[in-house]
């Protein structure tokens, strides 16, 4: 199974449905998965469970995905979880924040489950 022996992939996504959508599909495929609402719920799981990667939608009400990402990086024991932006807002801007706080990849959404399935398995094997 993909995710057995390392932490589980915390998925961050505001869209109730699409947030289930995602947790059942990475779990089908073998990962353990923690899904929750918003940033400021996902930030003391992370601390709390060690993810092996975040899954994070950047628009969050309480704390966006580029802060969870940057207050991920601030924290050693969470400074290399690997972190997967989901936006609808691709822009430039976009594209500079996510290297800013070290994201290792965006997606933008509406983002096929199979699609993020892909992008967690490029990660290297921390994930697997």
């Amino acid at each position: 199974m993909p995710g057995s022996s390392v932490g589980p992939v915390l998925v961050v996504e505001d869209d109730r449905n699409t947030l289930w959508g995602y947790v059942e599909y990475l779990e089908d495929a073998g990962y353990d998965v923690i899904g929750v609402a918003d940033g400021s719920a996902a930030l003391p799981l992370a601390l709390n469970r060690w993810p092996s990667a975040v899954v994070t939608d950047i628009s969050l009400p309480g704390m966006s995905g580029f802060d969870l990402a940057a207050a991920l990086r601030a924290t050693p024991a969470t400074q290399d979880v690997p972190v997967i932006g989901l936006t609808a807002n691709w822009t430039r801007e976009t594209h500079l924040r996510a290297a800013e706080v070290r994201m290792c990849a965006v997606l933008r959404k509406p983002c096929l489950p199979a699609h993020l399935l892909a992008e967690l398995e490029r990660i290297p094997k921390r994930v697997r």
